[in-house]
């Protein structure tokens, strides 16, 4: 008998729900980002870029129109099944678990956006996702990790709201718990209850330095919001890290 635990981002990423919730992300505010961020970077025409946990591709499509060659992947075979109506010769997406590593030695940058990391109860797993976007990069190339700053989180935490999307109305109650925020979210729909839980580990500059030095990656910036402003650990919404590949 198959007793594998189900991992709470397998049914929530993939639900309808999880779209509607977050459907207001502010893609204006996402584009200007990774303009900002190409325009630090300087990656040469035609560079391959990987967009890992990408989603329904937002950022992938964006950085593709620019002339990049774009390879997106995602846990979520809903999102990346969404995605693959948009696939050329220069963008493709494929289902892909961030723990293992994709191709080695191929990309020139990797981008891990929007607090797409921590999502691991146990630290050897968020640690294993460091080493794989390590080992995707060339030599010199460049992983970007735009993370929340988990100090001033920490502090200005809201513990209960509610959010109404279409219609429907989400309850939010969130706490800090073993090191990492633990997000409930409950709602009904269409005469039906639903339960989902969210779980993001709460991870400093300092522990993210240790997973670089560990894994050959030297940070070469440390920005604190997506205009590239100077990280504040007090004061930044964002811990944005640039490490390059030794």
């Amino acid at each position: 008998m198959d007793t594998k635990k189900t991992e709470w981002f397998e049914s929530w990423f993939d639900s309808p729900f999880y779209h509607i919730l977050y459907k207001d992300r502010d893609d204006k505010e996402a584009k200007l980002f990774l303009d900002n961020l190409i325009n630090h970077l300087h990656p040469g025409p035609g560079a391959k870029i990987l967009d890992v946990a990408c989603g329904k591709g937002r950022h992938s499509l964006y950085l593709n129109r620019k002339g990049f060659t774009v390879c997106g992947f995602d846990l979520s075979k809903e999102s990346i099944l969404h995605n693959k109506k948009n696939e050329t010769k220069t963008l493709t997406f494929t289902v892909h678990d961030m723990r293992n590593p994709f191709r080695k030695d191929e990309f020139n940058i990797v981008f891990n956006l929007f607090s797409s990391f921590g999502y691991f109860d146990d630290h050897a797993d968020n640690e294993k996702v460091i080493l794989a976007n390590a080992e995707t990069l060339v030599s010199g190339g460049s992983l970007v990790i735009d993370y929340m700053n988990s100090k001033k989180v920490s502090k200005e935490l809201i513990a209960e709201d509610v959010k109404e999307c279409r219609g429907i109305k989400f309850f939010q109650k969130r706490k800090i718990d073993s090191g990492k925020i633990i997000k409930n979210i409950s709602f009904s729909d269409k005469e039906k209850e639903y339960a989902f839980e969210e779980h993001l580990q709460l991870y400093s500059l300092e522990d993210f330095e240790k997973m670089f030095r560990k894994h050959n990656l030297t940070i070469r910036n440390i920005f604190g919001d997506y205009l590239l402003n100077k990280f504040d650990e007090v004061n930044s919404d964002r811990l944005i890290l640039i490490a390059e590949k030794a």
